[in-house]
């Protein structure tokens, strides 16, 4: 292996003098590591020994003042840093692209703090998911956001994408569970925005840096609102003769003040070769998994009232032990055989849409990938599993056998058609996986004249350029 250029070389030097010498690492194995998140294109470049990026140094920090010291030497040199969670991100907002310093936060990982009377968590940003809700529920408490990926993902990648998890139509979105931060500035200065989310003193500062994706800073810590370990929970199955029914029966429940806490809503396809197989029955039409929780009789009352709801809108019930069945193997979509591996091409085409729009946007997308169906083998198998008084999130899950040759190009390709049919239709491009480099190109016609602003805030907090580039577009 050649020496590392001179600047590199003094970088790493200055790095070894500001933080332990043994949490500066030039390792090869640790930089290959660290080249790729769960990107479907920087997982295939790595794997070709060709990575989309490759940091000069990892660096992992114990402390966030260890972090500011490491943030101020970067500028000072003007390079690049790119904050690193668990990697779980699927939109290549970890892939040190501009190589630089990955900055690897999985030292900062202790629960400081459980107020048990605010019902609140205050947790460092490379706290575990897992670990922090196994850990709240030794005290009956829970944080009421599960995504996906908690096996792998951190509190710090929660906030810096903008997620969601399973229960999120009765508790929100992570911008929704969010207090208060610290956050280290890109020009090295330690912050925190102010304890509670509701108040009159100036603009909502903690808001400009959840889903910020490490472009506007470091974040450090996060407090976060929690919920007691429900009472009951009940879960249904039900099936609809069609998609439209469906939303229209979400929509009345909602719009009448249900709280379910869970409703995922399976297109046809995804209801027989998605949900079927993990829950092993033979299952067909617009399949919709729901739970309700909390004290039992409001929880079995609600429960009620959508029910009737949907046999309204000609839906048939389910014996309910779906339900439970789906929630005991949630995670196991995101895992073998059920997960895709290379050399298929996968993705999910995620969009988030007002009621008024949602049906065209679904509609929008499935013609737009509909080619590739016929000439590389697509399917495209969709759920709503975010639902709002407004609108939904369409989560359309696609996977292509074998992209031969011309794999990268048929990604993008089928990425910009699906992406410029959600904006065409008056959808929003997603919902909580983030931009990272996915979709960046696509943020000026996402945001249009706004996305100057967004500029202009980036330039004011990093005038050197060194937080997360070329992530959202930036």
């Amino acid at each position: 292996m050649s020496a590392p250029p001179a600047s590199v070389s003094e970088l790493i030097d200055e790095l070894r003098e500001a933080v332990d010498p043994e949490a500066v690492s030039t390792d090869p194995a640790h930089l290959d590591e660290c080249s790729a998140d769960a990107y479907w294109k920087a997982i295939a470049a790595r794997a070709a020994g060709e990575p989309l990026g490759r940091p000069d140094v990892v660096v992992s920090p114990s402390s966030e003042q260890e972090i500011a010291a490491i943030v101020r030497i970067a500028n000072d040199r003007r390079m690049p840093v790119v904050p690193r969670g668990g990697g779980s991100g699927t939109q290549g907002g970890a892939v040190p692209i501009a190589g630089g310093i990955v900055l690897d936060l999985g030292r900062l990982n202790r629960i400081l703090a459980v107020d048990e009377e605010s019902l609140t968590v205050t947790a460092e940003a490379g706290v575990n998911g897992k670990r922090l809700e196994n850990e709240l529920n030794e005290r009956g408490l829970m944080l009421p956001h599960y995504p996906a990926s908690a096996e792998w993902a951190t509190v710090g990648g929660y906030v810096a994408a903008r997620g969601s998890g399973v229960l999120s139509t009765r508790y929100g979105k992570i911008e929704d569970l969010v207090l208060s931060l610290g956050v280290v500035t890109p020009t090295g200065e330690p912050i925190e925005t102010l304890p509670v989310p509701r108040h009159a003193a100036g603009p909502e500062l903690t808001q400009l840096f959840i889903g910020s994706e490490g472009t506007l800073g470091v974040v450090t810590r996060a407090t976060l609102q929690l919920a007691r370990v429900p009472a009951h929970r009940r879960f249904e199955a039900v099936t609809f003769p069609a998609i439209e029914p469906g939303f229209a029966a979400v929509r009345e429940a909602l719009a009448l003040g249900l709280r379910p806490s869970v409703v995922r809503l399976y297109d046809e396809l995804a209801t027989r070769t998605t949900l079927g197989p993990v829950v092993e029955r033979e299952l067909d039409g617009v399949c919709t998994l729901l739970c309700f929780e909390g004290e039992s009789p409001v929880a079995d009352a609600e429960a009620e009232v959508f029910l009737g709801l949907a046999r309204l809108a000609g839906a048939e019930v389910l014996e309910p032990g779906l339900g439970e069945l789906w929630w005991e193997r949630r995670y196991d979509f995101y895992h073998p055989p059920h997960h895709p591996e290379l050399p298929a091409v996968w993705g999910t085409v995620e969009a988030t849409a007002t009621y008024a729009r949602l049906l065209d946007v679904y509609r929008a997308v499935r013609a737009a990938v509909e080619p590739y169906e016929r000439s590389a083998g697509l399917k495209l198998k969709t759920h709503f599993s975010h639902w709002y008084p407004w609108g939904a999130m369409m989560y359309g899950r696609f996977v292509i056998p074998d992209g031969g040759p011309d794999a990268v190009e048929l990604h993008d390709a089928l990425w910009d058609d699906a992406v410029d049919a959600i904006l065409a239709a008056g959808g929003v491009m997603n919902d909580h996986h983030g931009v990272g480099l996915k979709l960046g190109h696509h943020m000026q016609a996402q945001w249009g004249a706004a996305f100057e602003s967004l500029r202009r805030i980036k330039a004011a907090l990093d005038p050197n350029g060194i937080m997360n580039p070329g992530k959202l577009g930036l």
